[in-house]
């Protein structure tokens, strides 16, 4: 056994990871697959959708969640550029 440890899969972009996320509905407000929540972005609940679905993994999850400084299901999470923040 050697103590190589395989290196993490490529990251994906916020933006991407949103986009997948919203091939989900929302479990908020119940906009259907494709539309945004809101003008400004999605709710959480709709990436704890698309995660429950396979649409998007936990680390792309965790990395959008921590884009946030306090959330909620109701949590809008905007489109802002990587690196913004």
């Amino acid at each position: 056994m050697t103590g190589a440890v395989a290196s993490p899969p490529a990251t994906r972009s916020l933006h991407e990871i949103r986009m997948d996320a919203r091939r989900a509905n929302c479990g908020e407000c119940w906009q259907v697959p494709g539309k945004p929540c809101t003008p400004e972005g999605d709710h959480v609940a709709r990436l704890g959708r698309a995660l429950r679905r396979g649409l998007i993994t936990g680390p792309e999850m965790i990395a959008v969640l921590q884009t946030l400084d306090a959330f909620t299901n109701a949590t809008i999470v905007r489109d802002i550029p990587d690196g913004a923040r």
